[in-house]
């Protein structure tokens, strides 16, 4: 019988408003899961437009940039990637382009990243145009982040009828700059509305932009800060999701309740 070859797991991270944390979850999740998994996770930027990844990690002008590699200026996806000093991996954008792609194809660069890392992670731009749908098209499944606003549930209601209908898996929500003020909506409401779970609450910070500004994740940066352990909780609720998704996991854990 021939082996079975792995492939690593591709997962989006999108919201339908912008200024939700999407960008800063996707760094902060990357960083933390790169601490077990250290070499086998990269994080990718698919927003085309409004490239701002890189930033959070301090890249301000990578050599390499995603727009290059998808408008095939570069043959290899590897050409673009950028090994970080705490073993995350990263294919950034160009913060100077602003001409719209509109539907374009990732199917090739993120087949030969499933290749190499266990973990790909997607970083998407709001809303819902052609460079979105197509980044969303390659993911295994995607985390909806989502503010305790009105405006912000009903974006990721958007969001949610959008991936069903392209028959994409819902992995969860992460509830990102909670205050628990009185105007915002409470979890549980925002759990009954959705009807997906909530996997954690990330709380508004000031570490966060500080962390930014030095360009390292909060979860490096200041880990003992109110978001950092947000962050590192999400982090391990991913990896035991990870898991799950095992092929043979279910039915080891069958044998083990027999045999008890």
């Amino acid at each position: 019988m021939a082996l079975r070859t792995r492939r690593g797991i591709v997962l989006g991270v999108t919201s339908a408003k912008g200024g939700v944390g999407k960008t800063t979850t996707v760094s902060n999740l990357g960083a933390a899961l790169a601490q077990r998994k250290k070499g086998k996770v990269i994080i990718v930027e698919t927003n085309m437009t409004a490239s701002n990844l890189g930033l959070h990690l301090g890249i301000v002008d990578p050599p390499v940039t995603i727009q290059d590699i998808v408008l095939g200026r570069y043959p290899k996806i590897e050409d673009g990637i950028q090994k970080l000093d705490y073993g995350l991996h990263v294919v950034s954008g160009s913060i100077a382009h602003t001409t719209e792609m509109g539907s374009i194809d990732l199917s090739p660069a993120t087949d030969q990243l499933r290749k190499k890392y266990e973990v790909i992670l997607l970083d998407t731009a709001p809303g819902f145009a052609q460079e979105v749908l197509s980044a969303l098209r390659v993911c295994d499944g995607v985390l909806v982040c989502c503010q305790p606003q009105i405006p912000a549930i009903a974006g990721t209601l958007q969001t949610m009828r959008t991936l069903e209908s392209m028959r994409i898996p819902v992995v969860g929500v992460v509830l990102t700059r909670v205050t628990r003020k009185r105007y915002e909506i409470s979890t549980s409401e925002i759990k009954r509305t959705l009807g997906w779970p909530t996997l954690v609450e990330i709380p508004e910070d000031d570490m966060v932009p500080e962390s930014i500004t030095r360009g390292l994740p909060v979860v490096l940066y200041a880990p003992n800060s109110p978001a950092a352990r947000a962050y590192l909780e999400l982090a391990r609720w991913i990896l035991a999701y990870l898991r799950a998704k095992k092929p043979g996991t279910k039915k080891k854990a069958k044998a083990k309740r027999t045999k008890k």
